[in-house]
This record gives C-alpha cells, structure tokens and sequence, in this order.
C-alpha cells in the first residue's frame, strides 16, 4: 500500500466527498457479511423498445460484422493487442490476457488488490473482456443473420458470466464503470436477441439473471461515483443504470432507481460539457464515449416515454457538433480523431465490428438521431450502430442556433484550429484547462502543444496513451511534457504527477491575441500557460502560431518570461508514416504522396530520437495497450528573457529524402 499516494489523493477531495466516501466504505464493509439474494419476484418485464424491421445498411459493413462474429466463435476476441479466447461455452473470466495472471474469483470484491499487478494483472485487461462487448456483437450478428449458432454463444457466455460472478465475489464487481458497462449490454443482448425462442427464459424467467440485474442496479444506486471521481465514471453508472431500469421493470426499488439516474444523466450532461460543447476532461477519445453513453440513454428514455430534459439534449446535440468539427478524414479516407489526453479506445456499444473504429458509427448515430449540419464530415459507410439505436426513437432535432460553418475556436475548452478551408494543412492547438475535477485524472502535460495535419495525413502528432496501470515508467512518459509537441523547461513536466489518475499541481492556459482565425490569408494566436511558475526561477512559457493560408507555411515561435536563464527541451514528434532526415537545422519530412520542410531554431543543439526505451523516447501509440517506435526530434539549449526560438514549416518542400543523410543521432 503506498501511503503517499493515499494522502496525495486525500489532499484533492472536500469535506463532501470525504464524507461520502466514509459512507461509502461502510456500506461496503456491511456488504461484506451478507448474502446476496435475488428480489422477491419471480420474474421481471422487459419494456425495452422492439427493434424495427431495419433499412439497408452497407453490405461490406455486414459482412464485416458476420466475419467477426465467425470469429468469435473460434475464439477470436481481441482485447489491447491480445487475444481473449472466446470459443469455450465457460470462457476463463479472471485471467489477464497479457500477463496471464489470475485472480481469485472467490474473494470478497472490494478486498480483491485491484492495483497489484503481481496478483491480479493488469486490471484494464481482466476487466475488458467482461465488458461482454463480443456478446453483444453475437447478438447483433444473430439479429442481421437469423443464425442461431450466435444466439446460443451468446447465451452460453452470459449464463458462464453469471455462474462465475456472483454478486460482490471478485474482480469484476468492485469498479461502477463496468457493472454500467454490463448493464447496458444486458439490455442490449436482449433487445437484438428479441426474435430468439430462448430469449425469455434467458433473461426475464431465468433466477440467476434476475440475481445479477437487481445488484447490478443496486451496486450502482448505492455506491456511485461523486467528488473528484466523478467524470466520465459517473455517467457510465448511471446511463447503464438508467438503460436497464427503463429497459427492465418489477425490481424493488427501479422506478426510483430510474428517476435517480435521470437525474444525475441530466445534470452531469451539462456540469461535463463546456458551452463549446467539447467534453471536459479534455480528453478526446472519452469525448466520443460520453457523447455515445448519453446518446443511448437518451433513446432509450425516448423510447419508453421517459425523455430526458431538453437541456440534456441541447448538451448532446453541442457535443455532436463538437464532434464533428474536430474530426478529419485520412489519406485513406477513415475519420481520425484528436489524441489529447488519455484514451482508451472505449465504446458505450458495441454491435458493428470493431476494425471500424468508433468515430464513423458515432457520427452516424448522431447525424441520425440529432440532424447534421452541412459542414459534418459523412461516414464511411452505413453503421447497424447508427441503424439500430435511432430506429428507438423519434428523431430529435434541436431548434437552438447551431453553427453554420465549421467551428475553429473552443474558447472554454481552450481549443483553437489553423487551417485552410479544405484541410490542405491544419493544426489544432491545446491552450485550455489541464483535466476535469480536482484529480484531472485523464488529462496531460500538454499545454501548448499541437498536433499537425497535411492533407490529411497527420504529421505531427500527440504519441497517445498506451497505458494505464502496471508500467509506472511508460505512464509516466506519455503524459509527459516531453512527450508532446511543445517546450519542456528545467527538465520538469508543466504538472506535477503524483500518481497515474492524479496530478498535484495543474497549469493553467491563456490566449494573448487571435486573428484571423476564420477566414483570411493568414491566422495566428498568441496563448501561454504557468506551470512553471513554481520552478526557481520562476518561468512562463509563451507560443505564437501564425499559418499562411495562402503559402499552407507554419510558423511556431516560443519564448519566456523568467528572471533568470533556464535549460529547455523542445519536442517534435512525427507520425510513424513520416520519414524525417536531419541536416543541420533542417529536418526534411516525406510520407507517401507528401513532403514537408522544417527549419528548426538555432538556438538549440537538435538530436533525432526512435524507440529509445530507458528512458522512454520516441514512441507511438496507436491503440491502447500498443506502442511502436517513432521519430522524436529535441532540441536542447537554455533560454533567457527576450530570446525566441523559431521554427517554420513549409508543406512540400521539393523532392522527397530517402534516408538520413547527415543525420546525426543521438541516444535517449
């Protein structure tokens, strides 16, 4: 147990939440010498909407859903980079599929020691599987095929889960996001299962279902997640809370379990999402979850002639717009989204196959339900997602003033695009708050910094996440100062990180000037941020940006403000596509179909790092749970007051390098 972190993480909450969490911890303690008992009913009702006959959706996209489904039945279900094997009726629930380590599925579930690896694994990947997203694609599967080998895998998986899960025993009864999560896919599994003979006695008729159900709902009204871990969490508890009291009646207790959640659904709809519209955290990829978790409470309320508020869905329908104006389409004509702060690849539903991503599905769902605007990128193809979640509802379109041009400016987020109209070269610029709440669990050292794109193709980039727990060293690299694309003063990061969801200290951000943001030959902002304020000396970092429209040149300029000379890192890191050849100081930069050239600050002496690794430098994460090396350029120095380091970029730049010539390397 490491103490210091118990009182770091003290240090962060009110008196409020500190008394919420000592209820907490009694209720749990009293738990622990009870036996959980099924409700005195001896079945329930499924209200949950009947889906419709469906329309077309793209053949390529359905095939693509039956092929995963054939796979899961061999035992194919990727989980991070592993494989969780899928084709025992009695899968193994408690094993890390990387590691291989398993915990104890009798233990008491908040006694399990979740946070050490040496006992249970990495935790994210034992829970993952539990998820029982592959269940609800089975089911899908079976609801586009009529093929009832998927209905009874399905089904075996369920009642596998259930036997070997009872209520508070093991691991996967102690966190509120996944007992949502498998709320959500039990109401899921049902409806897209409605058509199977076996459906009923599965789930309506069946004890041991019933069991689970009631303290699912139960875990969740009692024990969800308030103070400074009330993010993304809560509203995963309580939109899966929220589904299955709609969806499933004649529990004690549902009917204000079901008012509960809409209540807090309602509220954190608004306390999450700035005005802008973009999701608090600043943290894109639960941007997309949230937006996706509120969407499927919101139908299924919809549905059931339980509607949330209008200020919910005016909150959805800034958060869909958001969306859409900070996605971009690559070379290969996918939807890629930002990579700012943490992300880890988490769906609210699964039903089309997973090689798709979840952006194009999203967008589709949320053009369906919500109306796009005309500048909204179209998805790649047809989502059985989008298809069958909108098919629950009527079509909601919101009649609050709408942006009628792509938005370049998030003031409250702190989020500003550079761009030409058609993408020809675009950078967004990260000058917002630094996470959500006391502990900005998923935020980053990132202030300042900005990710590049080039006729699609991303260039310069945020390296991602990779992980969460169980490699302190790499957790602490990728949300680094040094690991994104700004300036690292006195060998320290801009926030303090005082453990992997906790930071002590959080810099705040500020714009000195824009212009010409919109429209125009040229747009430029002036932003800086303090977080070095609590170095000796004390430091403030200033950046202006400025990008000829007209030339699609980029100029980056950084200086300080400090009373005294201070030593400085300034990081360039590339997208694995892009080849990068250092001459002196310039960095000439190919990729398939493009070229750029990079002059770099002379002030600083420039080194070219890849796939270092003690310590950590020059890495990429694409997916959660996977890293690859790639191209990292620093430039070391020291500044003083009055100094500014200058780097341009110019798109094209002539023929493209083939190697390294006077490349000069040197180790991390």
């Amino acid at each position: 147990m490491d103490i210091g972190w118990y009182l770091r993480r003290l240090r962060r909450m009110s008196i409020a939440e500190i008394a919420w969490r000592t209820r907490t911890a009694l209720i749990q303690q009293a738990w622990r010498f009870s036996t959980p008992q099924a409700p005195a009913v001896g079945s329930v009702t499924w209200n949950g909407a009947k889906l419709p006959p469906l329309e077309h959706i793209d053949p390529t996209a359905q095939q693509h859903l039956l092929n995963c489904a054939e796979g899961i039945l061999v035992g194919r279900w990727p989980v991070f980079g592993h494989n969780f094997d899928t084709a025992p009726a009695d899968p193994d629930w408690h094993r890390d599929v990387r590691t291989g380590i398993r915990s104890d599925p009798t233990l008491y579930c908040f006694a399990v020691p979740y946070r050490d690896p040496q006992q249970v694994g990495t935790v994210k990947y034992v829970w993952e599987p539990s998820r029982l997203h592959h269940v609800t694609l089975l089911a899908a599967a079976y609801h586009r095929s009529g093929d009832e080998r998927f209905a009874r895998h399905a089904a075996e998986h369920l009642k596998s889960w259930w036997r070997g899960n009872p209520p508070l025993r093991g691991i996967h009864w102690l966190s509120g996001i996944e007992i949502g999560m498998r709320l959500i896919a039990f109401v899921w599994t049902r409806r897209l299962l409605g058509d199977w003979p076996g459906v009923a006695d599965l789930f309506e008729r069946n004890p041991d279902f019933l069991l689970q159900l009631h303290h699912h709902e139960r875990w969740l009204a009692s024990l969800y997640s308030r103070g400074s871990s009330a993010n993304n969490h809560l509203i995963a508890e309580v939109a899966g809370l929220f589904i299955a009291t709609t969806a499933f009646s004649g529990t004690p207790h549902q009917a204000r379990w079901a008012a509960l959640a809409a209540g807090i659904l309602e509220q954190e709809a608004l306390t999450q999402t700035f005005a802008d519209g973009l999701n608090r955290e600043l943290a894109f990829g639960y941007h997309g979850y949230v937006l996706g978790l509120l969407l499927l409470a919101a139908l299924e309320g919809e549905a059931a002639g339980r509607p949330l508020s209008d200020d919910c869905w005016h909150a959805l329908t800034r958060m869909a717009d958001a969306l859409a104006a900070n996605l971009t389409r690559d070379p290969a004509g996918t939807l890629q989204a930002p990579r700012q702060g943490d992300g880890d690849d988490a769906f609210a539903l699964l039903v089309d196959a997973p090689g798709r991503g979840p952006w194009s599905p999203l967008l589709e769902l949320a053009s369906t339900v919500l109306g796009a605007r005309d500048w909204w990128p179209k998805p790649a193809d047809s989502s059985f997602l989008a298809k069958t979640a909108a098919s629950l509802a009527r079509t909601r379109r919101d009649h609050q003033l709408r942006p009628a041009r792509r938005p370049n400016v998030f003031k409250e987020a702190g989020i500003t695009f550079l761009r030409t109209e058609d993408d020809a070269i675009s950078a967004r610029i990260d000058h917002g708050p630094h996470g959500f709440l006391a502990t900005a669990a998923h935020g980053h050292a990132d202030a300042l910094s900005f990710e590049l794109t080039i006729g699609g193709q991303p260039v310069l980039i945020d390296p991602g996440t990779y992980c969460y727990q169980g490699e302190p060293e790499w957790r602490r690299y990728f949300r680094s100062t040094l690991a994104h694309n700004t300036l690292e003063i006195g060998g320290a990061d801009q926030a303090v990180q005082a453990g992997p969801f906790l930071w002590s200290t959080q810099p705040t951000s500020w714009i000195e000037s824009m212009r010409g943001i919109e429209d125009g030959d040229q747009a430029e902002i002036t932003v800086a941020h303090d977080g070095y304020r609590r170095l000796d000396p004390k430091a403030l970092h200033f950046r202006r940006l400025v990008l000829d429209r007209q030339t699609q040149r980029l100029a980056v300029t950084d200086w300080v403000e400090a009373e005294a000379a201070a030593p400085v890192r300034l990081a360039f890191h590339f997208h694995p596509a892009v080849a990068v050849a250092l001459d002196g100081y310039q960095a000439r930069l190919s990729w398939a179909g493009g070229a750029a050239v990079m002059d770099l600050p002379e002030k600083l002496s420039w080194a070219f790092h890849r796939g270092a690794e003690r310590p950590p430098l020059g890495w990429f994460s694409r997916a959660f749970g996977e890293k690859m090396p790639t191209t990292v350029l620093i430039g070391s120095g020291e500044m003083s007051q009055g100094e500014r380091l200058e780097t341009r970029l110019v798109s094209g730049g002539g023929e493209a390098p083939t190697g390294t010539r006077g490349l000069k390397e040197i180790p991390a």
